[in-house]
């Protein structure tokens, strides 16, 4: 991720837990993208097809786009309350590093998993505009062409 991180961060894309399959990892496809990383950058209206995955993953930091996870690896075997307790246990760490480092201007949830986490963020003093769907984060199944576009450019056409 260091290397398409960009400078001034316009949107952190914060989901609970990395992918599983390295394939799916956004920032490591390496033929094609797969999963998370083909469902984002669809939502975002980024053209993968027939482009370089770097083309794709330079156009994704140009816009200031990041996508970090609370926990970057996924839990082996893990029980749903042990996911739930690392989630809780990172979150406060995951705040730290969004208000210290990444400081992004708008925050987009991604998965049902961070739902419970949505009021701690609102009142993290991150000076960031949370971007939610009717309250909630978003969900991976739900993004549809272009509709993290939609979303991140209402807010600007309402000034």
């Amino acid at each position: 991720m260091t290397r398409y991180r960009p400078i001034h961060v316009q949107a952190l894309f914060l989901a609970a837990t990395g992918p599983a399959a390295d394939t799916d990892y956004l920032y490591s496809a390496l033929g094609d993208f797969a999963g998370e990383g083909a469902e984002i950058l669809r939502a975002l209206g980024i053209e993968v097809s027939g482009r370089a995955v770097e083309a794709a993953l330079t156009e994704f930091q140009r816009r200031g786009y990041v996508l970090a996870y609370v926990l970057e690896c996924a839990q082996a075997n893990g029980s749903a309350a042990a996911h739930r307790e690392a989630l809780q246990q990172r979150v406060f760490a995951t705040i730290a590093r969004i208000r210290r480092s990444l400081k992004p201007k708008r925050i987009v949830l991604l998965g049902n998993e961070l739902t419970e986490f949505v009021p701690q963020l609102a009142a993290a003093n991150l000076e960031a505009t949370l971007i939610l769907r009717e309250g909630r984060p978003f969900e991976w199944n739900e993004l549809g062409d272009r509709l993290l576009t939609k979303e991140l450019t209402a807010p600007l056409e309402a000034l």
